[in-house]
């Protein structure tokens, strides 16, 4: 494992991880509504999927952004599912 890949494994971490506490907040504190541990915990999966996968897809695919713009949207579904 060189640098950029240890930089890119650790960004693709912090997004995920930022996202898995930000939609636990707003679902629980923000909008009061109750979801199960695994909905809440469902940003995680991207992040799964990211290091195991990865290095199988062409690098035109294998991109940080990609992944952090995957997260985000699982993130926005888990709020729109808890409601």
């Amino acid at each position: 494992m060189d640098l950029d890949d240890a930089q890119a494994d650790l960004t693709v971490a912090a997004a995920v991880a930022g996202c898995t506490v930000a939609v636990a907040l707003i679902v629980e504190r923000v909008l009061e509504a109750e979801a199960s541990t695994v909905l809440l915990l469902s940003p995680l999966f991207v992040y799964f999927v990211y290091l195991f996968g990865h290095h199988q897809l062409p690098d035109s695919l294998d991109q940080t952004r990609l992944w952090i713009g995957l997260t985000a949207a699982v993130g926005m579904a888990v709020v729109v599912i808890a409601v």
